[in-house]
């Protein structure tokens, strides 16, 4: 979980520097550059995972879903920090403590609908294809930041 944050964060860093320009042409860029990032994560898994092309058709699409939920709870989670830590008026107690409860949450919900794509995963893939699915995942977020390092020192 904590190298999907990690890539989440990668993904963050790679984008901001583009969207600062705020060009429609850099959004472009932007659009086309996750489009990019995602055909290579679902080659990637499908290489990894073995996948069917009748699997890969039901999987990745509940795979984006379960992505996009878990992005959710992290940025409600950020928004929340955000909040808190630019506040020009003081924080009480209540409102740290409510911050700092959200921040917390955000694993074991994130686990929580990792279980509930989970079981719809299990109807789509074998039991081997489950098991390589976290590999899949750890193997992509180390290939992203392996990538990111060299070409941090071009």
């Amino acid at each position: 979980m904590h190298k999907k944050i990690t890539f989440y964060a990668l993904i963050l860093m790679t984008i901001l520097p583009v969207a600062a320009f705020g060009k429609e042409s850099d959004k472009t860029q932007r659009i086309q550059w996750m489009k990019e990032v995602r055909n290579y994560k679902y080659e990637f898994f499908t290489h990894e995972m073995e996948l069917t092309e009748e699997q890969q058709q039901a999987f990745f699409p509940e795979y984006e879903a379960m992505e996009k939920a878990i992005f959710t709870v992290n940025k409600e989670a950020r928004e929340l920090e955000r909040k808190i830590s630019a506040s020009t008026t003081p924080v009480s107690d209540t409102e740290y403590e409510a911050a700092a409860t959200a921040m917390a949450k955000v694993r074991q919900e994130e686990g929580e609908i990792e279980m509930e794509y989970f079981a719809k995963f299990e109807k789509i893939l074998t039991k081997k294809q489950l098991f390589l699915l976290k590999r899949a995942e750890n193997k992509f977020t180390q290939s992203i930041l392996s990538h990111h390092k060299r070409a941090g020192r071009e």
